[in-house]
């Protein structure tokens, strides 16, 4: 089978954010409640939007606590956010192999394109789909079919790559085989139990060896 695309998960995948959202998360909490989580709490609504997290903790006051975090979020973005080891070598060779990419997340397009900016990966991606442009989020199918449609391509053609059990449950149910990244912030008995990926990998430039074994078959 030769693959034709994959659909990226930015935070976490492509892009190490998780300093970022972990810090900002402390922030909006401490500022509107008065209390901090811990980090396991707050993990698990990775690659989930914003506001199901902020209804959970506090219902009723959601738009509130999205308002602080964004403003943090923004406000600290460039300078907490980090590359993830060997991405973009990896994206130039995928792009030599012809194969089509795009990110599809859970946050807002405009500031998923500010992250791959950050680190010059933007001219890998042909497109974003973001929270505000599905109906239903992660980990519905919605969101991947929207990135496959953007590639003009087949879920049996495409991988899903992401760091969280949503994004390749997401991929899964649009056609795509899944892999999972070893370094998400999602242990590995949560990822195998929610997720069940095909392949999982460690670092980006194992997603190569990925493709020429599905290739090889």
């Amino acid at each position: 089978m030769k693959i034709k695309g994959i659909l990226f998960d930015l935070d976490g995948t492509l892009v190490d954010t998780n300093n970022l959202i972990l810090t900002t998360f402390d922030y909006t909490l401490e500022k509107c409640l008065g209390k901090t989580l811990p980090r396991e709490e707050i993990i698990k609504y990775f690659g989930r939007p914003l506001r199901d997290a902020m209804k959970v903790y506090a219902p009723g006051r959601e738009d509130e606590l999205c308002e602080v975090y964004r403003e943090y979020n923004i406000a600290n973005h460039d300078k907490l956010i980090k590359p993830f080891p060997n991405v973009k070598e990896t994206l130039q060779e995928l792009k030599k192999r012809n194969i089509k990419m795009a990110v599809v997340t859970s946050k807002k397009a405009e500031t998923a394109m500010r992250g791959l900016k950050c680190f010059g990966l933007e001219e890998y991606i042909e497109g974003i789909v973001g929270c505000y442009d599905v109906e239903n989020t992660k980990p519905h199918p919605e969101p991947s079919v929207k990135g496959l449609e953007m590639l003009g391509l087949d879920g049996a053609e495409c991988l899903i790559v992401g760091d969280s059990p949503f994004d390749l449950q997401s991929g899964r149910g649009a056609g795509c085989t899944t892999v999972a990244v070893g370094y998400s912030s999602f242990d590995k008995e949560t990822m195998e139990e929610l997720a069940q990926p095909e392949y999982t990998i460690n670092s980006m430039d194992e997603l190569l060896t990925v493709i020429n074994n599905i290739e090889d078959k």
